[in-house]
């Protein structure tokens, strides 16, 4: 047996226990770190490990994990003091044995446990037997889409239809689970597919081979047509796929070619369908595309057609089309799409992007066609705020400007063109400096001043915004240095960065070379950050957070699961976003739902910092509703660092909102003057 907790009183309390089990001798090796213990299980083997719940930085469960990714199938008990009930399921969706809370650690229940553990691994082994005897492809999905189990049968035949791509047992399952056909096309294979519910939510998978008898049909066409169909269509929505779409296309300008017809290529997604996947989960997005599908067969006439590309990407033709029929169309799929859609109970409110572009006009081959589509669809979702967009040049303009930037922008961090604006965040009641918030801003040689706004979606674009994020971080770090009576420091971290693996080790590293006082810094996450890959995001922030730096929730209200996240994380702070307070007084709903907010702080001990406070109505309002800090051009702009250190100076270090309210506008009158 392998003991593995960070305690030693524990360790001694569970030997102790076990040798007054009757009838069983242990021998057993100890490890006090998750760390230690994946070195001892690459050396020896056991029949059994007990683990506790705590292992310093990582939990019981994230080792449970890390055991079970490197192949060691030795059973698992997981130990913990914790009462929270729901760690028992998680322990065992990890990959655990059994789940023994440690109030309960006596020698007859420790003894039940480590017989039952060993008992099931047996039970498994037997089952795993039996999976690799069988011919046909067998796999268990969980009720969230993990797949749990398979055999090598399955596993081949995800080789056939996808090669070696790293991922390829789960795309396979979930292409079989979201079939709407018996029949797929697997590579050179045609499967059969058999899904069979299981109570908990989970689907049992099972494929069968049936190549050898489609092609022994008497009826070799009658075969061949079903082989096309199969292979023509997307198996979730029924539309035609993308190989369809392609010889459909072509099609269409073949015939197009020497007469006048126009022909008009619509493509578009839904925006934040990522987060619909996410909070509401993975049969939620699939509603969506399958009402999708229903909606477009309901409102197209015959001289218009419908593919899935793939993802939540679909595309229209329409044949002999205009500016007005495009537009009718367009306005057709926004009214439809857009309306609400109720999922189990869940209400899903859907928004569409569509690019639109020509032939001959815009591209004479499929390939030009819907590369400007696209073009277009993605300016109608970051620039136009409108959701239909129609290729042009200025939209090649647009695309080739943003790739001037994004080389510029790499440029810029090593050349000195960044630097860092500090806005202040004050004491509600008492007026005092509590904090600043790092901004980043660009002063490019020869465009002048380039908004954040504008330059940092196109450095998450080109994977540029990783330098700009630590960039920032260090020299808020310097800064902090220099300005010691400051209590706290926010930087914004973005989406990417919080789903690095090494992001905890980054932040360490320059805290470490810069001098930092942990407890002066404090990382701002946006919900959107989050969850683009919650599990990773949320264990990162932990490591975080163990360090002794604060989190921050920025712009609390603006997505669809800001309380959610306040469950799954414990926040430091919890920063309003701006929308909330400039509709908000003490009379209207904004109002109300601010209150709400700042009560929901209040309950959780979690401070409350409003942004975005531009008058002293808006000010008075949020500091009676119980708002703790108020930040917003009211109390200052952004300002260099050259003038925090001014007055830093002036008022020797005892930084007020009025203070800084006075400098500015001596400031601004000695400039005016001048």
């Amino acid at each position: 047996m392998l003991i593995v907790d960070d305690d030693d009183d524990d360790i001694y309390l569970i030997k102790e226990a076990l040798s007054e089990v009757k009838g069983a001798t242990y021998r057993i090796s100890e490890a006090t770190s998750a760390l230690s213990a994946m070195s001892i299980l690459a050396k020896e083997t056991f029949d059994v490990i007990l683990s506790d719940y705590r292992l310093g930085a990582v939990t019981g469960i994230d080792y449970i994990r890390n055991v079970r990714a490197a192949g060691i199938d030795t059973p698992i008990i997981l130990l913990t003091g914790m009462p929270d009930f729901y760690i028992d399921e998680e322990a065992l969706r990890a990959g655990a044995s059994d789940f023994v809370p440690k109030l309960s650690i006596a020698p007859e229940v420790l003894d039940r446990s480590v017989r039952y553990a060993l008992a099931h691994a047996e039970r498994q082994r037997l089952l795993q037997a039996v999976l690799k005897s069988t011919m046909s492809g067998i796999a268990v999905v969980d009720r969230d889409g993990t797949l749990s189990l398979w055999n090598p049968r399955f596993a081949d035949f995800a080789v056939a239809a996808f090669g070696q791509e790293p991922k390829r047992l789960a795309r396979l399952a979930e292409d079989a689970t979201k079939s709407t056909t018996k029949d797929v096309v697997l590579g050179d294979k045609i499967v059969e597919v058999y899904t069979t519910p299981l109570a908990d939510g989970g689907n049992v998978i099972a494929l069968h081979d049936v190549t050898e008898r489609v092609r022994d049909f008497q009826e070799k066409e009658l075969a061949e047509q079903r082989v096309r169909k199969i292979a023509m269509q997307d198996g979730l929505t029924g539309l035609p796929n993308r190989l369809a779409f392609n010889d459909f296309l072509d099609n269409c300008i073949g015939e197009a070619q020497g007469t006048e017809e126009i022909i008009a290529v619509l493509s578009f997604d839904f925006n934040r369908f990522k987060e619909v996947n996410d909070l509401f989960g993975h049969a939620a997005g699939d509603e969506l595309l399958k009402t999708t599908a229903l909606r477009l067969q309901n409102i197209l006439n015959d001289s218009e057609y419908a593919a899935r590309l793939g993802g939540d990407e679909f595309v229209l033709i329409q044949r002999e089309a205009s500016a007005a029929s495009v537009t009718e169309l367009a306005d057709r799929v926004v009214s439809s799409l857009t309306q609400n859609i109720e999922f189990e109970d869940k209400v899903i409110e859907p928004g569409v992007s569509i690019g639109i572009a020509f032939y001959p006009e815009h591209g004479k081959a499929r390939q030009d066609l819907l590369a400007n589509a696209d073009l277009a669809m993605y300016r109608a979702k970051t620039e136009t705020g409108l959701p239909v967009c129609i290729f042009g040049a200025s939209i090649d303009q647009f695309v080739r400007e943003r790739r001037k930037i994004a080389l510029d922008l790499k440029s810029a961090i090593t050349g000195n063109e960044l630097e860092l604006y500090f806005q202040p965040q004050v004491n509600g009641l008492t007026g005092e400096l509590s904090g600043l918030e790092a901004l980043i801003r660009w002063h490019h040689p020869t465009r002048g001043f380039v908004s954040p706004a504008e330059f940092i979606p196109i450095a998450e674009e080109n994977g540029i915004i990783s330098e700009i994020d630590e960039w920032v971080l260090r020299q808020c770090c310097i800064f902090a240095r220099r300005w010691p009576g400051i209590a706290r420091f926010g930087v914004n971290i973005s989406a990417k960065a919080v789903g690095l693996p090494t992001i905890s080790a980054t932040v360490r590293n320059i805290i470490t070379e810069t001098g930092m006082q942990p407890a002066r810094l404090e990382l701002e996450v946006t919900e959107t950050a989050l969850i683009q890959d919650l599990g990773r995001a949320l264990h990162n922030l932990r490591q975080i957070k163990a360090l002794g730096i604060s989190i921050a929730m920025d712009d609390f209200g603006t997505g669809y699961s800001s309380l959610s996240l306040l469950n799954s994380f414990p926040f430091d702070r919890i920063k309003i976003d701006k929308s909330f307070i400039e509709t908000a007084d003490g009379n209207n709903r904004a109002g109300a739902i601010f209150k709400s907010v700042v009560g929901l702080g209040s309950a959780l001990q979690v401070p409350v910092l409003v942004e975005g406070v531009e008058t002293q109505p808006q000010y008075d309002f949020a500091v009676s509703a119980g708002c703790e800090e108020v930040q917003g051009y009211l109390v200052s702009r952004p300002m260099p660092s050259s003038s925090i250190e001014a007055i830093l100076k002036e008022t020797d270090g005892h930084v007020t909102g009025a203070a800084i309210q006075s400098w500015a506008e001596r400031q601004r009158l000695q400039k005016k003057i001048a």
